[in-house]
């Protein structure tokens, strides 16, 4: 907390470059997940009726920390999740190498951005009630 994020690789589900540069200038919500993950589904698919029955007034991203894009398309599927998803290239080894302050090498994990990109709040679960606050009520 209190320093930038890590620069990783990442790509979105077209394998398209992405960069987490590309959210300077706004807030970010960035939720941290992988397929194997089974608490993360049902985020997912909170994160999904949230966004669509709401205007989000923070920006939120998820990025997938896993090498499995069958699975990660596959989780997306099931949970209906169609917002803005990113693949960290190094997939677990972010977790390994505790990258984005996540000294448990956890998921989920959730991350708050300033609009320079700085962690500025991290937490290891956050119930429907939380999210709300956090995406519709900041």
């Amino acid at each position: 907390v209190g320093n930038p994020i890590q620069r990783v690789e990442l790509t979105d589900l077209n394998g398209d470059t992405r960069s987490f540069d590309e959210l300077e200038g706004n807030a970010t919500v960035i939720y941290f997940f992988a397929s194997w993950c089974r608490p993360c589904y049902k985020t997912l698919a909170m994160l999904q009726e949230t966004s669509q029955n709401n205007t989000l007034q923070i920006d939120l991203l998820t990025v997938a920390l896993d090498g499995d894009l069958e699975g990660i398309v596959g989780m997306l599927d099931k949970t209906g999740f169609s917002g803005k998803v990113w693949l960290a290239s190094e997939g677990t080894m972010a977790l390994q190498r505790r990258y984005f302050g996540n000294e448990n090498r956890a998921v989920p994990y959730i991350v708050m951005l300033d609009n320079e990109t700085n962690i500025v709040e991290s937490s290891y679960y956050l119930d429907s009630s939380q999210w709300e606050t956090i995406l519709i009520d900041p």
